[in-house]
């Protein structure tokens, strides 16, 4: 709060030299008929200022130093702040005039003001009693919303199909229908059956346990495959160094319990729990890919052109992009690079590869938080570029912003037969921390293509509301889509996690 007023007197300041500057360049040219340059100097040290404020706050400078030189939202400062300034400028000029002009028509002149001072406040009461009434984006209701406050589309019904979980951040079907999760803090990987078909998980088994933030799950040919983290140096990790690590889970004897468990993929990049390997899934062509985060922008050295991290060159990075792996973890590559921290990928009907990317929370930057058609090969900005690179860039632009700091996290297709022939082929994405403007509490959206003046483009809707912390998403072989909730997690253990089924109920 206290930068942005600072930077509003600054702007204030900087307008102020600039007007006074043009007003003393025009009375002095008014007196000697001459171009009085020197009479701009002021003019031109507000522009300076102005340019120099917004370019320390920009994304420019960003990618020049690694991080904004000034903690200033230019979105929300100049929607805000700015907004108030120009409103309070254009409101000053209007009094001046009316002055200027009550010396030749005085009650003419003092009518206007007198019906512009009643309307302004009939306009602030009427703003007032607006404000007065309870916001329908920001429902008074719990800290950590339950079923209850779920909003769906018309036809759609929310159900609990499981409850009390510890931190559920990634889910998969197997072949029979089984659903799993894995427990983000206590790492343990929990098989769930619906036995009699209610929509509601009546058996609950710990099918492997000891993995460390497992971020990934993916069901293919006949195993389970996690992606999470795992020590260094095995057995003790004396320098607790933690990796990205792939592992396969089978069960051979048919108990619901994992009695098979190989590392097929090791020494992945892995900085910490929130940027490491993450969402996998499988292609059409039979390969393993991997979400794989990088580093933070403040992390990275700028050496002449090229980013650096820790002695590894931008383009050497075996990380921030999506990797390519066989099935069993060989001829491992970078398939697609300049994500910041892809949290999930997910593949449509057509193979194409949708991954979303989470922006940096630690820096004012508003783009960031998007979702990705991903091309093998393709380049998509980070850390040069946050959003919609410029056009000399080469690099992709993504199809869809959320608003800002949204973090998405898990991404699905849905290509079910429940769900209406809209739904089908959109892009379901969870939004884990802010839901986009309008929303109550936090959402999935669904992203698809239209027509629009002969062409194609991305929209994204809304579709799942009131949720408190979705992870993960999953459409079972029954049409549903199961999102799983972290709700309060470990800071709040009165709201433990869920998973919610959405079904269509309509015709």
């Amino acid at each position: 709060m206290a930068i942005n007023w600072m930077a509003l007197a600054l702007v204030a300041f900087a307008f102020g030299l600039i007007v006074f500057g043009l007003a003393d360049f025009v009375r002095a040219r008014q007196r000697t008929n001459k171009k009085e340059w020197r009479a701009l100097l002021p003019s031109a040290l507000g522009l300076l200022l102005l340019a120099v404020l917004f370019f320390f706050a920009s994304r420019f400078a960003v990618q020049i130093f690694g991080a904004p030189l000034l903690s200033l939202d230019l979105p929300a400062f100049a929607m805000t702040y700015l907004t108030t300034l120009g409103i309070a400028l254009l409101a000053g000029a209007l009094a001046f005039a009316l002055v200027y002009f009550a010396r030749r028509q005085p009650w003419l002149a003092w009518g206007v003001a007198a019906g512009v001072g009643v309307l302004a406040l009939g306009g602030l009461f009427a703003l007032t009693q607006w404000n007065a009434q309870p916001a329908p984006s920001k429902p008074g209701g719990p800290e950590h919303p339950t079923l209850a406050e779920i909003k769906l589309p018309k036809g759609f019904q929310a159900q609990t199909f499981a409850e009390n979980l510890q931190e559920p951040g990634a889910l998969a079907f197997d072949d029979a229908g089984n659903l799993y999760y894995a427990e983000m803090v206590d790492g343990n990987l929990v098989r769930l059956r619906d036995t009699n078909g209610d929509g509601v998980a009546d058996e609950r088994k710990i099918f492997a346990s000891g993995f460390k933030n497992p971020r990934g799950l993916a069901w293919h040919d006949g195993k389970l495959y996690v992606s999470h983290r795992g020590p260094l140096e095995v057995p003790f990790n004396p320098a607790n160094i933690w990796i990205g690590q792939i592992s396969t889970l089978r069960d051979t004897d048919g108990d619901g319990v994992a009695d098979e468990n190989k590392i097929i993929l090791d020494k992945l990049f892995s900085l910490d729990i929130q940027h490491s390997s993450n969402g996998i899934a499988f292609g059409p062509d039979g390969k393993l890919y991997i979400a794989i985060g990088g580093p933070r922008v403040g992390q990275l050295e700028l050496k002449g052109e090229t980013y650096w991290f820790q002695g590894q060159p931008r383009d050497d990075w075996q990380f921030a992009g999506i990797l390519q792996a066989d099935a069993d973890g060989k001829n491992l590559k970078l398939w697609a690079r300049g994500l910041r921290n892809p949290y999930d990928v997910a593949f449509d009907a057509a193979g194409r590869m949708f991954a979303s990317d989470n922006g940096d929370e630690s820096i004012p930057v508003p783009d960031g938080d998007e979702l990705n058609l991903i091309e093998a090969g393709a380049d998509y900005g980070y850390p040069y570029f946050f959003g919609v690179p410029p056009p000399w860039s080469a690099t992709r632009a993504p199809i869809m912003h959320f608003v800002t700091h949204a973090a998405p996290t898990s991404v699905t297709v849905y290509e079910g037969e429940q769900f209406p022939n809209a739904y089908r082929g959109n892009v379901l994405t969870a939004l884990y921390a802010h839901g986009q403007a309008g929303s109550s509490y936090r959402q999935v959206t669904r992203t698809f293509q239209a027509e629009q003046d002969g062409k194609k483009i991305w929209k994204t809707r809304s579709f799942v509301e009131g949720l408190d912390h979705p992870t993960a998403l999953a459409v079972g072989p029954d049409g549903a889509l199961y999102i799983a909730d972290m709700r309060g997690g470990k800071a709040d253990a009165n709201s433990p996690g869920a998973i919610y089924r959405i079904s269509y109920q309509g015709k």
